[in-house]
């Protein structure tokens, strides 16, 4: 009974939206986010995504990097790294929508690991060939 299962992997957007944003999600989602004793997986990759758009100015954060990953990388998220299966599942995704590895990566991670990916891309929300959840954001309006 005391031992929580991970059913859900978070995308990026997803994720950054949980920590930075979660006024622009769904309530009917946020509830699953919020959820108590439930745990959610995070690929790997998305630490890496995270960086890179903070690198490149994409993203700012309100505080640095490591700051942000420590408290963004809760008690209730389990990182799932980048594992033989998770690349050879990658390379072989069947009619994938999109040219991003690291959207090819997460989507592997949650096909490997049996879990539902949680997004709001939209180039992924119809993929047959994986469980997938979609939401669309909430979109903030100028006011």
């Amino acid at each position: 009974m005391g031992c929580w299962t991970v059913r859900h992997l978070l995308d990026t957007g997803v994720w950054l939206r949980a920590v930075n944003e979660p006024q622009t999600i769904p309530k009917s989602a946020f509830r699953l986010l919020q959820a108590p004793r439930e745990m959610f997986g995070l690929a790997a990759i998305s630490l890496w995504e995270v960086g890179k758009k903070v690198q490149s100015g994409k993203l700012y954060l309100p505080k640095d990097l490591p700051g942000w990953f420590a408290e963004a990388v809760a008690a209730n998220i389990e990182l799932l790294g980048i594992t033989p299966d998770v690349v050879a599942n990658a390379i072989h995704l069947p009619a994938f929508p999109n040219r991003d590895p690291a959207d090819e990566l997460i989507v592997a991670t949650a096909r490997v690991h049996k879990l539902t990916l949680l997004t709001t891309d939209t180039k992924l929300k119809d993929y047959p060939h994986a469980h997938v959840h979609y939401f669309k954001p909430i979109l903030r309006t100028n006011t």
